[in-house]
């Protein structure tokens, strides 16, 4: 089972309530964890009590109504260490148009339960000094030949991601958005509309967004 942690607010349907509303007169991005099923193609929302299965993946979905930067990375919440082996990923994310997390050929694989699960999303505006730095890390992990490096880059992104000045309220509490709103125009969705279940949060370019997940 994805256990949810108790050291931070938790999310989809663990009883908490958002509290953190998000600006809609200023940049924001919105993202979704959800829980794929591979071979039917079939998701849902990750929530505390998903379970771990054959053929099921964690991908997320992220959208922003400003082009921005975003890197997301998966921890073990007791090892400090990477979730399963996920690397991470960073990523530009245009404006109003949706970036599907992780991109090929890295697969988020739930089969098996290794631990808590503690998800971090960072959002910056390009160009940023942060999110230069963190991705030319995260591109260096992708190439990691060895346990060693490995163990010790992801010590150094969780480093990156803790020293990033973002609103800690907002990170833990990110609020949700009208899912049928893009652009002012009303969407009609049929099957899985990830929105519905996206937390989210503003940005600036003197101020990164984060959310994490448990």
């Amino acid at each position: 089972m994805v256990k949810c942690g108790l050291l931070i607010v938790v999310f989809f349907g663990c009883g908490v309530a958002y509290t953190h509303a998000v600006d809609k007169n200023n940049p924001y991005a919105r993202v979704c964890l959800a829980v794929r099923n591979s071979v039917t193609g079939e998701e849902v929302a990750l929530r505390a009590t998903s379970t771990p299965g054959k053929d099921k993946k964690i991908v997320a979905h992220i959208d922003a109504t400003a082009k921005c930067e975003a890197v997301v990375a998966a921890f073990n919440r007791k090892t400090g260490q990477l979730f399963n082996n996920w690397l991470p990923q960073f990523v530009q994310v245009p404006e109003r148009n949706e970036v599907l997390l992780p991109k090929a050929p890295f697969a988020w694989d739930l089969g098996k339960e290794v631990g808590p699960l503690e998800l971090h999303v960072l959002i910056f505006a390009p160009g940023s000094k942060e999110g230069a730095e963190l991705k030319a890390l995260v591109e260096a992990m992708q190439n990691a030949k060895a346990q060693k490096i490995a163990d010790l880059q992801a010590n150094k992104l969780r480093e990156l991601i803790g020293r990033a000045k973002v609103d800690k309220l907002a990170s833990d509490r990110g609020g949700k958005t009208d899912a049928t709103e893009v652009g002012g125009v009303f969407r009609m969705v049929v099957g899985f509309e990830w929105r519905d279940s996206a937390r989210s949060v503003n940005f600036s370019a003197d101020k990164p967004a984060s959310l994490v997940f448990p």
